[in-house]
C-alpha cells in the first residue's frame, strides 16, 4: 500500500498544485462575501439565483454532460486524475488498502482548494488580502507554474509507465 501512495503522491500534488482551481476558489470566497452583504433583508422575499434553478431541474445526462465540460476545461487534472486512478485501480490491493490509497490521494489532490476555504472560514478578516495576493500571484505566474509542473508530473508518469513495461521484458 505504501507503494501505491508513492507512485499517485507525485499526481495528487500535481492536481493540488494546479493554480486554477485554487484562483476560482479565492474568487468564490470573494463573490461569497459580496452575496452575503447583499443577502435579502428581514422580510423580503428571496430569489432563486437562474444557475441555482438549472441546477435543481438537471437531468443525469445533464449532470455527466456539466462533469464533461468541467474535466474538458482542464485536461491537466483530468488527465492527473485518470493516471491516479490507473495506478491505483493496477495495485493489489485489498479493499481496505484500496480505500486508504483514496483517501490520501483525494485528501492531497484537493488540499490546495481546502486550505484557503478553511481559512477563509477560520479567519475571513485576516485572509482576504493574503487570498488576494495569492489569486494575484497565481495567476501572473500561472504559465510558469504550469510548465514546470506540467514537465515534472510527465516524467515521472513516464518513468512509472516505462519501469511497467520493463519489468515485463526478458
Amino acid at each position: 500500500m505504501s507503494s501505491v501512495i508513492g507512485d499517485i503522491l507525485p499526481v495528487a500534488l500535481g492536481v493540488a498544485i494546479s493554480p486554477v482551481p485554487v484562483i476560482a476558489v479565492i474568487l468564490m470566497l470573494l463573490l461569497g462575501v459580496l452575496q452575503w452583504l447583499a443577502r435579502p433583508k428581514p422580510g423580503e422575499e428571496p430569489s432563486l439565483p437562474a444557475w441555482m434553478a438549472a441546477i435543481d431541474s438537471m437531468t443525469v445526462g445533464k449532470a455527466l454532460g456539466l462533469g464533461i465540460l468541467l474535466s474538458a476545461a482542464n485536461p491537466k487534472n483530468l488527465t492527473l486524475c485518470l493516471a491516479g486512478g490507473a495506478t491505483i485501480g493496477g495495485a493489489d490491493l485489498s479493499t481496505t488498502g484500496t480505500v486508504v490509497v483514496l483517501v490520501v490521494f483525494v485528501a492531497i489532490a484537493s488540499s490546495s482548494v481546502v486550505a484557503p476555504v478553511l481559512a477563509f472560514l477560520l479567519a475571513h478578516d485576516r485572509m482576504q488580502e493574503p487570498l488576494d495576493n495569492m489569486r494575484r500571484r497565481l495567476t501572473a505566474n500561472n504559465a510558469t507554474v504550469m510548465s514546470v509542473l506540467l514537465l515534472v508530473i510527465g516524467a515521472a508518469i513516464r518513468g512509472k509507465g516505462l519501469a511497467t513495461v520493463t519489468e515485463g521484458a526478458p
